[in-house]
């Protein structure tokens, strides 16, 4: 045989070699797959992927609270602050309560954590204090209020007088003039008038008169003044601070309260991160306390574009079969009572069924027993599959 025929045979046989080990390797993945127990083992459950008979879509959902689970964190009043004491611990259950304050009735939560308030305490103490002064500063203007009518009265009788002495002295100067003219019934008038201008008792009587007359229109300026000035005003300043003062009151005591973080919803403390001497700031991104409200539990289901046109609302109000989202075996009932009319996207997007599409028609599904005897309790945030079709 020549060196070119033995080459030949040399590369069938490697072909040959390649061909048998690639059908090896594909045999022994088949076999791994299956458990290595040569076909005989059944093959593993799938969820449904459609409804009964075709009826209705699949499609993805979370479970859920009504409203969702509520995280507690920083106090809007606060930049940072550093938790002085927490009165809840994981598994506790919390309540809000009513209350009788001032006629009305007023919903207060359990307490959860509070903060170290004394920076806030020392300034509901200095808006306390400074509603005392405004309180004060009122009395104060109030009682100059009331002064100040009895100087107008006292003014008012001041003027009168003057106006009694311009008329006293008034009838003195006309009754001597007229006497004197009287005395002198010979003498011209002209005469008459010069011999008054000489006559010191006569002179006495005019500056008298014109100095009465002085004084009344004096006395009368000083009560237009009294009456011009607003005193009025300062009561209504006192009164707008004390206002202002009390608003700061309410605005330190709203402070020191919201320092003490309470539950407004009865719930299920689910997580607690903190505890004393913990600092929390602004950019603190982990919650402090996760509360799981109380109620029924609600699935969110998450209907792709896809499906859309398969969910109409004459789905509202029938039931449909909730599946674990791991094992199809564990199921649960629930009922439709509500469908978005908006795509809105996803509340998550690593597993949708197109990852691609990122908006979603949400419906809202009541879970009719959320711990049915036999399997394990539908848990809030537990992913599922909703069967539209059941």
């Amino acid at each position: 045989m020549t060196l070119a025929g033995l080459r030949m045979v040399r590369q069938k046989l490697l072909y040959i070699l390649g061909g048998l080990l690639l059908v090896g390797s594909l045999l022994g993945a088949r076999l791994l797959t299956h458990g290595g127990g040569g076909g005989t083992t059944d093959a593993p459950k799938t969820a449904p992927t459609n409804g009964a008979n075709g009826s209705g879509p699949v499609v993805l959902g979370t479970a859920d609270s009504n409203p969702s689970p509520i995280s507690f964190g920083l106090p809007p009043v606060l930049q940072s602050g550093e938790i002085d004491k927490v009165y809840v611990k994981a598994g506790d259950e919390v309540k809000v309560r009513d209350h009788r304050l001032f006629g009305a009735v007023v919903s207060i939560g359990d307490p959860l954590y509070k903060f170290n308030s004394r920076m806030l305490d020392a300034k509901l103490v200095d808006a306390e204090k400074a509603v005392q002064v405004a309180i004060a500063n009122l009395r104060k203007a109030k009682a100059m209020e009331v002064q100040h009518r009895v100087t107008i009265d006292s003014q008012k009788l001041k003027i009168d007088v003057a106006q009694d002495k311009v008329a006293r002295t008034l009838k003195g100067y006309q009754l001597y003039k007229t006497n004197f003219a009287e005395l002198r019934k010979n003498e011209t008038p002209a005469r008459i008038d010069e011999l008054l201008a000489n006559d010191p008792d006569f002179f006495k009587l005019e500056t008298a008169y014109r100095t009465a007359v002085l004084e009344k229109r004096y006395e009368d300026k000083v009560l237009k003044d009294l009456e011009s000035a607003d005193i009025g005003a300062a009561v209504a300043i006192a009164e707008a601070e004390i206002r202002r003062c009390e608003a700061l009151v309410d605005e330190a005591t709203t402070a020191v309260e919201m320092c003490t973080i309470r539950t407004k919803l009865p719930g299920t403390i689910e997580r607690v991160s903190v505890g004393p001497g913990d600092v929390i700031g602004i950019s603190t991104r982990t919650p402090a306390v996760i509360l799981v409200p109380a109620g029924p539990r609600i699935v969110r289901a998450e209907i792709e574009a896809e499906f859309a046109h398969r969910v109409g609302r004459d789905k509202i109000g029938k039931d449909v079969t909730i599946f674990d989202n791991t094992d199809p075996k564990i199921t649960y009932k629930g009922k439709v009572e509500r469908i978005g009319d908006t795509f809105l996207p996803k509340r998550g997007t690593g597993d949708g069924f197109v990852p691609n599409e990122t908006r979603v028609l949400e419906a809202l599904i009541v879970v009719a027993d959320a711990s049915p005897a036999g399997i394990p309790p539908l848990r809030v945030g537990q992913k599922v599959r909703v069967n539209f079709g059941q």
